[in-house]
């Protein structure tokens, strides 16, 4: 029987762990890389059967507690104030924050071609959007199932959008006039905000 308790600290590189070998305490450190490649080590040895997790091919960025999704341009569903809308939605790209259970924050943002790290960003050009990019999520539905973090997105994208006015793109102020117009017309890319940032750029 041998218990490990680590201890993570974002001042030294290295982890520290208290080892316990039957009766005996053990302390030393290893690098995070080489606990890392233990814990899989140990999880891949676990009695517990496992399926495969299959992700889906917009998932672009994945490191701890965040994904990144890149969705292209759709026609896409939306509600406000009672009204659906068919839309033309535009090229978007999601970092999501989460703990494998329920999302936890949304950063939103438009692009206009995607080319890697070196993606142009653009403000999301959509209503209920906070500061910094932010997407409002209000009592939207928040819990991931079956590991499939972007059909967790996909439910708060469609959930009944609640904010009237918006500056996301120049050319509209009203949520109303903006999903008339994206109905019977193409997404206008060249009213997109420029941000001055690439997606390598974005901090989670």
């Amino acid at each position: 029987m041998k218990e490990v308790i680590m201890r993570f600290s974002n001042v030294h590189p290295d982890v520290e762990l208290c080892i316990k070998r039957n009766k005996k305490i053990i302390f030393k450190k290893l690098s995070i890389d080489e606990v890392m490649m233990l814990i899989n080590q140990c999880a891949s040895q676990t009695i517990f059967s496992r399926k495969v997790n299959l992700l889906s091919q917009n998932i672009i960025g994945m490191g701890p507690g965040y994904t990144v999704i890149k969705q292209e341009e759709h026609i896409q569903y939306v509600t406000f104030n009672t009204t659906t809308y068919k839309i033309n939605f535009p090229n978007s790209i999601y970092v999501v924050k989460h703990d494998g259970k329920k999302i936890k924050s949304i950063q939103n943002y438009c692009y206009k071609k995607y080319e890697g790290g070196n993606t142009e960003l653009y403000d999301y050009a959509m209503p209920n959007v906070l500061s910094g990019n932010m997407l409002c999520i209000g009592s939207a539905d928040r819990t991931i199932r079956n590991n499939d973090i972007e059909g967790a997105l996909n439910k708060i994208i469609a959930t009944p959008y609640s904010h009237a006015t918006f500056n996301g793109i120049n050319g509209f102020s009203t949520t109303v006039a903006y999903f008339e117009y994206l109905e019977a017309n193409p997404f206008p890319y060249k009213l997109l905000r420029k941000l001055n940032k690439r997606l390598k750029d974005v901090e989670v």
